[in-house]
C-alpha cells in the first residue's frame, strides 16, 4: 500500500532557453512564409490589372463594332476660359458607356472642354476600372483649387482659377498605346502648325491624336500590336507630375496616351530616375520618361492589351532601341525643342533601328515579329 505521505513530482514547465528557441521558430516561419503571401497578394493585384485591361480592351471593340473605328486619342478644343487651342476629352469618354459606367457617360457635355466647370461631376468621378491595384497612389484625388492643367499657358489669366470647393480631380493607370514617336500638333489643322501633317504620319499607335484606327489598318497583326497599355501614377515624383499629370478624362498625351519611345519601366534604369533631366524632351506634349511611358508595380514588367483584345505581360527586358546618354533620347531620333511651332517635333534618321519593344507598338510598321521575342 503507497505510502500516503509521499508526493507526486511536480510538473514541469518551459525554460527560458526552450521558449526562445520557440520563438525563434515561429520568427523564421513568418519570415518564410511573408514573401509568399505577399508573392500571393501580388499575383491576385495583377490579375485584376488584367481583367481591368481586357474590360477596356472589350470596350474599345464594342466602339469600334458601332462606329467602325477605336477611339481616337484626343481632339483639339477652345475652352471658353482659356484663350488657345488645348486637348479636349480622352478616348475613355468614348468608352465609359461601354464599362458600366452610364454616370459619366450621361453627364459629361460633349460640346464643353472637360475642364470647364460644367463637367467637374465627370472629371471628378474616380473609376475603379482604370486602377490598377499594384498602383496604390492613383485612386487618391489631387485636390485642385487651382486647377493647374486646365489653365496652364492659356493667356490673360495669370492668376489662374481658384474654385470652391477644390476639385478632386482623378487619375488613370493606363494609357492608350501612341507609338514610339507621340505626335501632338500645336492645334487643329495645319493653319495652326505648319508641321501638323509630318506630325500626324509619325502616329504610328492605334490611338492618337485625332485618330480614326480601324481593325483593318492594323496591318501588323492584332495579336502583335498594342492597344492600351499600364502606367505608374505612384513613381511620379510628386512636386512635379503628381498634381499635373495621368488625369483620365484629359487628351493631353502624357494623360491618357503612353508612349514607347522610352523604355518600359524607365525609373529602373539610371539615364532615366532623374526627372529634372528630362523636362524638356518634350515626350508626349509634356511630361518626363516616367509620366509619358509605360510601366507598372508589377515585379519584372507590365500589362499590355493588344488590338485583338487579349493582354500580354510584356517584360522589362524586351529588347528596346539604343539611346543617347546625354539627349535620353533614341539614337537617329532627334527633337526640335520647343520653339514657336516647332514643339514637340521629333525627325527620325533614316535606317533608325527600332526595339522589338517600339514595333510592337506600331500598327502597320512591317515588322515581323516572333512570340518569343516577347
Amino acid at each position: 500500500m503507497p505510502s500516503p505521505l509521499r508526493q507526486s513530482p511536480a510538473k514541469r514547465g518551459f525554460t527560458l532557453i526552450e521558449l526562445l528557441v520557440v520563438i525563434a521558430i515561429i520568427a523564421v516561419l513568418i519570415a518564410l512564409l511573408l514573401p509568399a503571401v505577399q508573392s500571393a497578394r501580388e499575383a491576385a493585384r495583377r490579375i485584376q490589372c488584367t481583367n481591368n485591361l481586357k474590360q477596356l480592351a472589350l470596350a474599345s471593340h464594342n466602339y469600334a463594332d458601332a462606329n467602325l473605328c477605336f477611339p481616337r486619342g484626343t481632339f483639339y478644343m477652345w475652352p471658353l476660359t482659356c484663350n488657345r487651342w488645348k486637348q479636349g476629352a480622352s478616348f475613355y469618354m468614348a468608352l465609359v458607356n461601354y464599362i458600366e459606367e452610364a454616370q459619366a457617360f450621361n453627364a459629361y457635355n460633349s460640346q464643353l472642354h472637360p475642364y470647364q466647370a460644367d463637367n467637374t461631376t465627370v472629371i471628378t468621378l474616380g473609376l475603379s476600372a482604370l486602377w490598377c491595384p499594384s498602383d496604390a497612389e492613383v485612386s487618391t484625388p489631387t485636390l485642385a483649387d487651382i486647377p493647374r492643367n486646365f489653365l496652364g499657358g492659356c493667356s490673360g489669366m495669370p492668376g489662374g482659377l481658384v474654385v470652391t470647393p477644390a476639385w478632386r480631380l482623378q487619375h488613370t493607370s493606363y494609357g492608350g498605346s501612341s507609338g514610339p514617336i507621340p505626335a501632338t500638333p500645336n492645334g487643329p489643322d495645319a493653319t495652326f502648325d505648319p508641321n501638323y501633317t509630318s506630325k500626324i504620319a509619325q502616329a504610328m499607335g492605334v490611338i492618337n491624336f485625332g485618330s480614326t484606327t480601324t481593325i483593318g489598318a492594323i496591318t501588323d497583326g492584332t495579336s502583335n500590336t498594342f492597344l492600351i497599355g499600364e502606367r505608374c501614377f505612384s513613381k511620379i515624383k510628386p512636386a512635379t507630375g503628381k498634381p499635373v499629370w495621368m488625369f483620365w478624362y484629359s487628351g493631353a498625351h502624357s494623360d491618357s496616351m503612353t508612349t514607347t519611345m522610352v523604355p518600359l519601366n524607365s525609373w529602373k534604369l539610371a539615364n532615366f530616375t532623374d526627372p529634372a533631366t528630362q523636362q524638356d524632351l518634350g515626350i508626349g506634349g509634356g511630361g518626363n520618361a516616367t509620366i509619358a511611358g509605360a510601366g507598372s508595380n508589377h515585379p519584372g514588367g507590365a500589362n499590355f492589351a493588344m488590338a485583338d483584345g487579349s493582354v500580354r505581360f510584356i517584360k522589362d527586358t524586351i529588347q528596346t532601341w539604343q539611346y543617347d546618354p546625354t539627349t535620353l533620347l533614341p539614337i537617329g531620333v532627334t527633337f526640335s525643342g520647343f520653339a514657336g511651332t516647332t514643339a514637340n517635333s521629333y525627325t527620325i534618321a533614316p535606317g533608325t533601328i527600332q526595339g522589338v519593344y517600339q514595333s510592337l507598338s506600331t500598327r502597320a510598321g512591317g515588322e515581323v515579329i516572333s512570340a518569343d521575342a516577347y
